[in-house]
């Protein structure tokens, strides 16, 4: 979803939140959800201000329905080690 731009509360963010704090995620609104390809990082490029004007009336882009709280687990351990790994690198000695 990030290489498409198509990443506002689709596959990658949705599972983030099924795997940390699932009673955030309304699950059957989730999974009805059709899949929107359109880019937001293209729309906001080109001036588009509201979710709406970027083809996202219903605030998201990529798919929802596809997450899941597992790839989400996964992710979250990739991002601390990717955080971490940053955060050493800085460290003095």
């Amino acid at each position: 979803e990030f290489r498409s731009g198509a990443c506002h509360a689709g596959r990658y963010e949705s599972s983030i939140v099924l795997a940390a704090r699932p009673e955030l995620v309304r699950d059957a609104i989730r999974r009805a959800l059709p899949s929107n390809p359109r880019s937001l990082s293209a729309a906001i490029r080109s001036g588009q201000t509201s979710f709406e004007e970027a083809g996202g009336p219903r605030a998201y882009f990529g798919s929802p329905a596809d997450a899941g709280a597992d790839e989400g687990v996964r992710t979250i351990e990739i991002l601390g080690a990717i955080l971490a790994e940053a955060v050493l690198a800085e460290l003095p000695g």
